[in-house]
């Protein structure tokens, strides 16, 4: 069971981090600058996906280590 849920769990970090960066050019997802300016301020949809990846990297970690304390 939690192997289904940490497959699940990692399918969606994935999909919802190429989100992110798909807003994005392909140099400034390598670390490039996009023209715009170095700090900005999150906002909209921007900022919920940037919130899900937080919460699903917390959620894949804690996933993990279950896995591993239950084998």
């Amino acid at each position: 069971m939690l192997n289904i849920l940490q497959i699940a769990v990692s399918v969606t970090l994935i999909v919802v981090v190429l989100l992110q960066v798909k807003g994005s050019g392909f140099g400034a997802a390598l670390g490039g600058m996009s023209g715009g300016s170095v700090f900005r301020t999150k906002r909209g949809l921007e900022r919920t996906l940037f919130q899900a990846t937080i919460m699903l990297a917390i959620v894949f970690i804690m996933v993990s280590f279950l896995s591993v304390a239950s084998q």
